[in-house]
């Protein structure tokens, strides 16, 4: 959806995810969007950086960890689960020049666990009408079992994360986004139980549209994304794919824009207007138990207007001090009517 292509490149340099997408805005917007803090909030998770070469960058991914915004102590708690990296490239677009920020993470196992650092690059270019194409890369130049698990575990992530980021420039490029992250508590279930229960909730099986949702769900895995750059090219199967049925549950519904193996993107139409990723994720203290126990959560990206916007179109789109519709004991609560229907 929203021309999102995404695989995986494998050489004998290494292997990466490479996702490439249309947008219809100008190269500035897009490189807001993806190398400040705000931008990259906007659209993948909670983040912070220092925009300059051998600045760092700091991503919040955990969904179990508190909201690092609301004080020193859970900053402080959430930093234990983020991942830290090391701006490497930091180049703005200019005419006839791609803008191209690049990070690494060195660290993203644990600190003093001995891995290849984890190199992401998104590059900028004009599509000389009007709008860009980005491309991200993100991987390891070096193979071996850890790259090809770590990186193909990736490669439906970044490509939910880019239809948000395409979603929103396409249709709401002016507004602002204020974002609410929530988990449920682990229960005794595998990944793929949960979400197979979770699905039977969210799109009943009676509305006609059930049956498709979740075929095209358990059809989809690393091994399309794999296969697609085994050749050493980018392919173009992301392991998810463009979704059209209609998903409600409660107060909550919306369109499913990218579907993969235990996550869905959602088009909301209730109760907010803007962009919803459901997923499920092991949830066990060690390697062993989280076989047995799992979770599921969601990130909300909600549209609002952006306080003294002028109606150009924002990268830097996440707003601070706007209360979403929803918040996240609200959302914590859909989270657990799901696990109970």
């Amino acid at each position: 959806m929203y021309g999102v292509t995404a695989g995986i490149e494998a050489t004998d340099g290494g292997r990466h995810v490479v996702c490439r997408v249309p947008l219809p805005v100008a190269p500035d917007v897009v490189w807001d969007a993806i190398s400040t803090g705000e931008g990259i909030s906007s659209w993948f998770v909670p983040c912070a950086l220092e925009p300059q070469v051998g600045g760092r960058i700091v991503q919040f991914a955990d969904p179990g960890a508190p909201d690092p915004t609301t004080g020193p102590e859970e900053a402080a708690e959430a930093m234990l689960t983020a991942t830290v990296g090391e701006i490497t490239v930091y180049s703005p677009p200019a005419p006839g020049t791609p803008g191209v920020f690049t990070y690494a993470e060195r660290n993203w196992m644990g600190e003093g666990v001995p891995v290849p650092p984890w190199e992401t690059s998104c590059e900028v270019v004009d599509d000389d009408e009007g709008g860009s194409v980005l491309t991200l890369r993100s991987g390891f130049d070096s193979g071996g079992q850890l790259a090809e698990e770590s990186v193909d575990g990736s490669l439906s992530g970044w490509a939910h994360a880019l239809t948000v980021l395409a979603h929103r420039l396409t249709h709401r490029p002016a507004d602002g986004v204020v974002t609410v992250d929530v988990a449920t508590d682990p229960v005794s279930s595998s990944v793929p139980q949960l979400w197979a229960r979770v699905l039977s909730t969210l799109v009943a099986p009676a509305t006609g549209v059930g049956g498709g949702f979740a075929g095209a769900a358990a059809g989809g895995g690393a091994d399309g994304g794999a296969d697609g750059g085994a050749d050493g090219g980018a392919g173009d199967g992301t392991g998810a794919s463009g979704g059209g049925a209609v998903a409600r549950s409660g107060e909550v519904g919306g369109i499913v824009a990218m579907e993969s193996e235990a996550s869905v993107t959602l088009i909301l139409s209730a109760p907010v207007d803007g962009m919803l990723e459901l997923y499920a994720f092991p949830a066990g203290d060690t390697p062993e138990d989280a076989t047995g126990r799992a979770a599921i959560g969601v990130r909300v990206y909600e549209y609002v207007d952006a306080p003294g916007g002028t109606g150009e179109p924002l990268g830097a789109a996440a707003i601070d001090g706007v209360e979403p519709t929803w918040d996240a004991p609200r959302w914590r609560g859909w989270l657990e009517d799901l696990l109970g229907g």
